[in-house]
């Protein structure tokens, strides 16, 4: 059972940062998670909301906008990051206005994540692609400029938009490994709910399947993609929104039999792999 840390360990440091993602492998995570999101000058920044205003101090600044397709890179590492959830997070929110809003090559550039591995959700690709920018040319240009294969690392992208995700793999060609994110309001056909056709496109383009909690906890969806040769994932793992005792809901969820899970708090997840085992 793989454990990755969902935005780094944001559960207990502001997500999305650096910091975040050194302390989510000193915890002990498989791998680490963090969002692209990109600026109107095209560069990509680790953020998961194009809005600012909830995860940094961007409306303590003069700017115009508080989105990150309004604003320059430069206006971007001017920025500070803070805790999305202040009252019920509040060892994370004590380190409010500590650490910088790193961009993409910031963090495949950091020598911390050497012989690591990154999973790489890219956000909202086809809006930048609707505005004139060329994401996937920016991210296979930082990638070149990481020399991230020399340093061991290893990649996944993951996107809720089919088509971006497989001309991403496209383009970026071998040596990277491409997971299809799903929800319960992205299955095409709500009401036929996540169907063997639909399963089987997936697994012929792609690496894995990363899926909603609520989509695995009744129903056959796990055996069925892993009998098409889907690797299966859940997000998001987290203390605060555990169906009753925290221990007991990890347990759950890893009783469904997916091969990894994303957590917020990658620590306690792992801790209840291990008492399992």
């Amino acid at each position: 059972m793989l454990v990755f840390g969902h935005r780094g360990a944001c559960g207990y440091l502001p997500e999305n940062t650096i910091e975040s993602m050194e302390l989510a492998f000193e915890l002990g995570a498989d791998a680490v998670e963090f969002d692209v999101v990109f600026t109107k000058d095209g560069h990509g920044v680790i953020r998961h909301d194009m809005d600012l205003a909830s995860t940094t101090d961007v409306l303590s600044h003069s700017f115009l906008s508080s989105r990150v397709d309004e604003l320059t890179l430069e206006d971007i590492l001017r920025l500070r990051a803070k805790e999305r959830y202040p009252d019920g997070r509040t060892e994370s929110a004590a380190n409010d206005g500590k650490f910088f809003v790193p961009s993409l090559l910031q963090v495949l550039s950091n020598p911390n994540f050497d012989n690591r591995h990154l999973i790489i959700e890219i956000k909202s690709g086809d809006e930048a692609i609707s505005s004139g920018l060329n994401p996937i040319e920016f991210i296979a240009q930082v990638l070149q400029d990481s020399n991230w294969q020399k340093r061991g690392m290893k990649i996944t992208f993951e996107a809720f938009e089919f088509d971006f995700l497989k001309e991403l793999k496209s383009q970026l060609g071998a040596g990277y490994k491409f997971v299809f994110l799903v929800a319960p309001d992205t299955v095409p056909d709500r009401a036929a709910g996540l169907e063997d056709s639909y399963l089987k496109e997936i697994a012929q383009n792609f690496d894995g399947i990363s899926l909603a909690i609520p989509m695995v906890l009744v129903g056959d969806l796990v055996s069925k993609a892993k009998a098409m040769g889907l690797p299966v994932y859940i997000y998001t793992a987290r203390v605060e929104t555990a169906e009753g005792n925290v221990e007991k809901w990890f347990e759950r969820l890893i009783s469904t039999g997916v091969d990894g899970i994303f957590a917020d708090q990658p620590d306690l997840v792992l801790k209840t792999v291990a008492d399992l085992a």
